[in-house]
């Protein structure tokens, strides 16, 4: 039996639980692939807007350059100092004319492109800066702007202090592209030349202005609190960053200390795309040790070659940290649910396990039951046909007490006749006559005719009771003290075994009387002069009694025992058949019964079941 409850607990797990953990699994694998890619691609998109953003600031201090250049080149005093040989004059010039913009570095050349004065190298002049493709685009009188790389050579011949502050120490950089430098010394330059001209239109010169982005941290900041503004604690969820070939030398990207990335360099994969082939990279990618979803843009210099890149980004990290967040809900979820199916499962299968056990214990029991309801269907029958035969008894000595009462009333009437001309007759003959003896036969006769027809009117009536109140025990003692004088007692042993229960009848009396002597006398008989008889009673709590008459004779057959109870059957020689037919009507009328119990060589007990007023 315990091995048929695994065998369902099993299968309802199986049935119950594997459908839903697949179901669950499929959910699972399915939404983490669409949160995934639907946060990527969100996160993607913000990076490539972000960009946009980043290249119209960059592009927008570009342009605030080139406008205070023009600015400046707009004077006329600037084009009528050009035209005389005293420096001092330019000078005093731009320190005018500038006011509180800061250049790194601001050049006047001629129409030649030689170098006029230099604002932050006043000493060094009067070589040529022609070769500039922005000097060469102003002297043609065509503004022009743009990025530039300058050695620390140039940078030096512009402003001596720019080739210390251009220098970028490289810091060990995962995922870079090996390299053998320890530091980077060229300068990435937002550069602006425009021309100079006459009051005649004429180009008397060029101005050239730059601004170095190696170590200058403000437009990474710029781009940065523009694309993301800043949290609560101080921090930005995006980064910035502006790149010298693949070097950063102006970022908000930090390192493990919390430090600014500077010198830190680009992943090899990014190099390839951006540095090498001059495309946009909008990937994810790994700016240092971990990935952010990245966007990076090539800087061109004005002859179109790559000389940087620009970037804008965010890190994986809270993605990554919200999707192990979902994982996390959906296994605890998938877990809850396991258990409470597990849980479910059990206590079905142990519930399916009991009642498969009931069930055989139930098929086990069955065929018991149905042979105890097959007996009591053969009880329940055999009572049926008891109830049919008693019904039929009841019909037919209902019919017979009808029957009965006419034929003795027909019959009364011409024996009463027959029985006085017989008195008269035998008063008329003398004693010693020979026919007094057949007189006296005559009216022995129509005594017995008279007994007769007083029984046949006692079945007849008896549905007529005279109901009283009275003692069971006085009853039959005073039954028994004078049935000595219908049958002698002496050799007889009689047992009254009732006396000790006070039961109280309320029925006909003298119809009782007339049952109890009945069954007395018919014990007397049977035992033929000699023996024992036993009367008992006894009450039970239903509220009926119990006589019974034993003798000690010598039993009657089972054939008999069927027809004791019909009227005109005797087994005795002189009997009218009528005494027991006529108790068993009285004790029915009086809602009872009259059982017999029997055997051959056994002896006899009837036993008579009346309801009791009281015990």
């Amino acid at each position: 039996m315990n091995s048929t409850r695994v065998h369902i607990r099993r299968r309802l797990l199986l049935t119950t639980l594997l459908p839903l953990l697949v179901a669950l699994l499929v959910s699972w694998l399915i939404g983490d692939r669409l949160i995934a890619a639907r946060v990527a691609g969100q996160a993607q998109e913000e990076a490539r807007s972000d960009l946009g953003t980043a290249r119209e600031l960059y592009q927008g201090e570009l342009n605030r350059l080139a406008e205070g250049v023009q600015l400046i080149s707009r004077s006329p005093e600037l084009s009528r100092s050009l035209q005389g040989p005293a420096a001092s004059e330019l000078a005093r010039l731009l320190a005018l004319l500038s006011g509180s913009r800061s250049f790194s570095f601001l050049t006047v050349v001629d129409r030649y492109g030689q170098v006029r004065y230099r604002a932050a190298n006043p000493e060094r002049s009067g070589d040529t800066l022609r070769h500039l493709k922005p000097v060469a685009e102003a002297l043609a009188g065509r503004p022009s702007q743009g990025s530039m790389l300058f050695s620390n050579l140039q940078a030096g011949q512009e402003n001596p202090l720019l080739p210390d502050q251009m220098l970028v120490p490289l810091l060990p950089s995962q995922h870079a592209v090996p390299t053998s430098k320890t530091a980077e010394q060229r300068g990435l330059f937002l550069i602006a030349a425009t021309p100079i001209l006459g009051a005649d239109g004429e180009i008397h010169g060029a101005l050239l202005a730059g601004q170095l982005l190696n170590n200058n941290e403000q437009l990474a900041d710029r781009i940065t609190r523009v694309i993301a503004p800043q949290q609560q604690d101080g921090s930005s969820r995006e980064t910035a960053t502006i790149f010298l070939d693949d070097v950063r030398i102006a970022t908000t990207v930090t390192n493990e200390n919390g430090q600014r990335a500077t010198g830190t360099r680009l992943s090899a994969e990014v190099v390839k795309q951006v540095l090498q082939q001059g495309e946009r990279w909008i990937a994810p990618a790994y700016v240092l040790h971990e990935r952010y979803f990245a966007a990076y843009e090539p800087l061109r210099d004005p002859d179109g070659t790559v000389i940087g890149a620009l970037y804008v980004g965010l890190p994986e990290r809270p993605y990554l940290h919200l999707r192990n967040n979902l994982n996390l809900t959906f296994a605890a979820l998938l877990l809850v649910l396991t258990l409470l199916a597990i849980g479910l499962t059990t206590s079905l299968g142990k519930r399916l396990g009991e009642r498969e056990e009931e069930v055989s214990t139930l098929n086990h029991t069955l065929e018991q039951k149905v042979q105890q309801r097959t007996i009591e269907l053969e009880e329940k029958s055999r009572q049926l046909l008891e109830t049919e035969k008693e019904l039929a008894r009841t019909e037919r000595l209902a019919e017979l007490g009808m029957l009965s009462a006419g034929v003795a009333h027909e019959i009364n009437n011409p024996l009463a006749i027959i029985r006085g001309n017989a008195e008269l007759l035998q008063m008329s003959i003398p004693a010693g006559a020979e026919d007094q003896e057949e007189v006296s036969e005559i009216l022995t006769q129509a005594g017995r005719i008279n007994r007769i027809t007083s029984s046949l009117l006692t079945l007849a009536r008896q549905d007529k009771r005279q109901v009283s109140r009275f003692s069971l025990a006085g009853l039959l003692d005073e039954i028994l003290d004078q049935i000595g004088h219908q049958i002698p007692l002496a050799t007889y042993h009689i047992e009254r075994s009732y006396q000790q229960t006070a039961i109280q009848l309320e029925a006909d009396r003298e119809q009782l009387r007339q049952v109890f002597t009945n069954l007395i006398l018919n014990g007397l008989q049977a035992m033929g002069g000699e023996g024992q008889l036993t009367l008992s009673a006894e009450a039970d709590p239903e509220a009926t009694c119990s006589i019974t008459v034993a003798d000690t004779g010598p039993g009657i057959d089972p054939e008999q025992q069927e027809r004791l109870f019909s009227p005109f059957f005797t087994t005795k020689q002189n009997g009218t058949g009528l005494g027991l037919a006529i108790s068993w009507g009285i004790v029915r009328n009086h809602a009872g019964t009259i059982e017999v119990f029997s055997a051959p060589g056994c002896g006899a007990r009837f036993t008579v079941t009346l309801p009791s007023s009281s015990t």
